[in-house]
């Protein structure tokens, strides 16, 4: 997983780095994935989320999916507060994001993660809107 500035100096391995691919996507140069740079504002139920994700096209490429919760934490900087992300993720919202990730094989709760602080909690698909990231 990559690791912020500080966390790399204090000898966490994997600096973070990235790469703006200049149409919209964010490569991170430690994981191999492609990120959607910039968010919708619109936030989303979860079918919705996993709708809009396979449906995206940006920078020309498709096969875009909402992310596992292992990978969207990859790109937190705990580093940073509020949002807990690399600045090369502009305007990024404080708040939970949805993850392709169910908990303990549930069909109702699934894993999200807050780019406020980072940490991830367990949600169910039904308590509502979330905000969503796709990668590829």
């Amino acid at each position: 997983m990559p690791n912020g500035e500080q966390s790399y100096i204090n000898g966490a391995p994997n600096l973070e780095s990235y790469t703006d691919n200049g149409d919209g996507t964010i490569t991170d140069n430690v994981t191999l994935l492609m990120w959607q740079k910039t968010v919708p504002t619109t936030m989303y139920a979860f079918s919705a989320a996993v709708t809009y994700c396979s449906t995206l096209t940006v920078g020309n490429y498709g096969g875009w999916r909402l992310p596992s919760s292992i990978e969207l934490v990859s790109i937190v900087d705990y580093d940073a507060v509020s949002p807990a992300i690399n600045v090369a993720f502009p305007s990024t919202p404080s708040n939970y994001f949805w993850s392709a990730t169910s908990v303990g094989g549930s069909s109702s709760k699934i894993w999200a993660v807050l780019f406020g602080d980072g940490s991830n909690t367990t949600v169910d698909t039904s308590a509502g809107m979330l905000n969503v990231r796709c990668v590829r």
